[in-house]
């Protein structure tokens, strides 16, 4: 009930109050100028028990009213609470997003700068020019090489077609690869690391609670599972799309492998596979056409 309202009704209480207690003084008046003695008073006063209990009547009627309007009353405010705590939940929703796209950010962010770090210094033949003699000259002094720095993602192409040859489709995944992955640990593994925490960020994150989709948190019924579950995972499922969008093809390939072996495949390839995290990898840069059949088909496209 508004302010005003409340301030109309209180004015009509006291002017009732006011045109009751005038109503009682003038009967005084008007008695005592009537009738001159007090039994002839009261016998009149006596032919007046009907008005009495007219207005012991009015009187419960007004304490019927009173607890009608008290009853709109907490009608309203419990509108008004269900009102407040709807734009509490949608707060509280939009502050759990804002917390967790700060660290999802920072993490992905920090993914860029981890990228960024890793270098590597290879020796390349320096390129020939001046035609066939200046090639003549270099075939009898011998090839000079000259050395480069190789930078972020152009790492990741270089060692991957270097564990390409290593690689043999007849031989075991695992020990093959972490034989290769020994020389790139030191950089690879901070980078594994991290890609996985971010991962693990988002699917650990509650993005719609039982609260706001009006489910239970102890239900049992496929339905009641699938009203709670299908909006957090298409959610879960968009922030792990904008994850994949930031992989080359090379760190596909080498998240596809490392996801194979020890490193991870108790507690990361389930992630792989949940996310469909290899849908833009370039199969035909793997080293053996069937090695693909070790992940469900979930981690190439999501269903």
């Amino acid at each position: 009930m508004t302010a005003k309202k409340k301030k109309n009704n209180l004015v009509g209480l006291y002017i009732l109050f006011a045109i009751i207690f005038s109503a009682w003084i003038i009967s005084m008046f008007f008695l005592r100028w009537k009738f001159s003695n007090w039994t002839i008073r009261g016998t009149f006063g006596d032919s007046f028990g009907a008005i009495n209990s007219l207005f012991s009547g009015l009187a419960l009627g007004g304490i019927i009213y009173t607890i009608f309007l008290q009853k709109k009353e907490l009608s309203l405010q419990r509108k008004e609470l269900k009102n407040t705590r709807k734009e509490f939940t949608i707060q509280n929703k939009t502050l759990r997003l804002q917390r967790f796209e700060n660290t999802f950010f920072n993490l992905l962010s920090l993914h860029h700068q981890i990228v960024d770090s890793i270098d590597l210094d290879i020796e390349k033949p320096k390129k020939i020019d001046g035609g066939i003699k200046a090639l003549t000259l270099a075939l009898e002094k011998g090839r000079e090489y000259q050395r480069i720095t190789l930078k972020g993602r152009d790492v990741f192409k270089e060692k991957y077609v270097e564990m390409l040859h290593e690689l043999k489709p007849d031989e075991n995944i695992n020990s093959n690869y972490l034989k290769f992955y020994e020389s790139v640990q030191t950089d690879f593994g901070h980078y594994f690391r991290n890609l996985y925490r971010i991962i693990k960020l988002v699917d650990e994150t509650e993005f719609h609670t039982h609260l706001e989709l009006g489910t239970s948190p102890t239900a049992t019924k496929r339905i009641d599972l699938l009203n709670y579950n299908s909006p957090n995972h298409i959610t879960k499922y968009k922030y792990t799309s904008m994850i994949r969008s930031q992989l080359s093809d090379y760190e596909l390939l080498w998240l596809f492998y490392n996801c194979l072996s020890e490193n991870g495949i108790e507690k990361f390839k389930p992630y792989i596979e949940k996310y469909s995290l290899l849908k833009n990898i370039p199969k035909n840069k793997l080293h053996d056409d069937k090695i693909a059949e070790q992940y469900k088909e979930s981690a190439f496209e999501n269903k």
